[in-house]
């Protein structure tokens, strides 16, 4: 390519970029509040693009990607149809870990997915990323579907499954998590499965993986073939989820997937040890009261002396 050549071509790209940054207007995507956004999800039945930002003096790259997403919104509505709706939202969102900016989440119903690409904000590969995952499947396994479904003690033909079991009492620990694992789902999609439990629902699964609903908020699992990972580094990112599958997990030693717990079993484990929380609860009781019965008694008896001395002494006086 001769000089001339190349200059043409660096006009010509600056003037597309120009044009995009000119041509936009920023009253075509509407801004939402936090608390609007958050009502919109607790219904589960909203599809939601948005983009969080900040002041242009506080955040150039705010600046910057802003009229690419417009134009990936008028993209995304020639494809969709308007089924997916788009906003622009001012603050931080930190109750789904969103505390930088710029950030793009997508909501689809109760799962969220986290734009990891940001160095590629190209409009169509957001768009392309918006398709995958609204393919990508991120089941909830029960006590009555975990076996079946993941087949970890058995050969694991299914495939590989990363689980992240989570207490959906707590979400403030777990909630912030959920856009990079459903990240992860999505480009895992076709090779790996990822998944969810919730240990407040599901006593039996959460048991046979030694997790108590009360002491762990969340833990992720890794279940490869008839071998388990646990995964405990603190970064729970998108890009460090998929580097422990991919790859990393290999520097573990492999555990052995404990054995299904049968449910009449577990009853009935269930059953006995209430009856022994029951005991030791009386137990307690018993050997309370019998203190609290042997400190009246000696409390009887040190009034009763007291008494005694004080009538002895009036009658020497006397």
């Amino acid at each position: 390519m001769s000089c001339w050549s190349t200059y043409l071509y660096f006009v010509v790209v600056s003037l597309c970029v120009l044009q995009c940054f000119c041509e936009y207007d920023p009253n075509a995507v509407t801004h939402t509040s936090k608390a609007e956004l958050v009502k919109m999800i607790a219904t589960g039945d909203h599809e939601m693009l948005i983009f969080l930002y900040t002041n242009f003096d506080e955040c150039p790259d705010c600046k910057i990607k802003m009229p690419l997403f417009h134009e990936a919104v008028e993209y995304l509505d020639q494809i969709e149809e308007g089924q997916v709706k788009s906003y622009k939202l001012a603050v931080k969102f930190p109750e789904y870990g969103l505390t930088t900016f710029p950030q793009f989440v997508l909501f689809l119903g109760n799962h969220s997915f986290l734009y990891d690409r940001l160095d590629e904000f190209a409009p169509d590969t957001i768009v392309d990323w918006i398709e995958e995952a609204k393919q990508t499947p991120l089941p909830e396994l029960t006590d009555e579907t975990f076996e079946h479904l993941t087949q970890s003690s058995t050969g694991a033909t299914t495939g590989d499954w990363l689980v992240m079991f989570a207490n959906s009492n707590r979400p403030e620990c777990f909630k912030p998590f959920l856009p990079d694992l459903g990240t992860t789902a999505a480009r895992l999609r076709r090779r790996k499965n990822v998944a969810i439990v919730d240990t407040s629902e599901n006593p039996i699964t959460t048991k046979r993986f030694g997790m108590d609903e009360n002491k762990h908020c969340i833990k992720i699992l890794f279940f490869h073939r008839t071998d388990l990972y646990h995964y405990e580094s603190d970064n729970r990112t998108s890009a460090a989820l998929l580097s422990f599958v991919l790859k990393e997990y290999a520097n573990q030693e492999a555990l052995v997937v404990p054995k299904p717990i049968d449910h009449q079993t577990a009853k009935l484990e269930d059953t006995i040890n209430a009856i022994k929380a029951m005991f030791s609860e009386h137990e307690i009781m018993s050997q309370m009261t019998f203190v609290s019965g042997v400190g009246f008694g000696l409390l009887a008896v040190f009034v009763a002396v007291l008494f005694i001395l004080r009538k002895f002494r009036k009658r020497k006086l006397n």
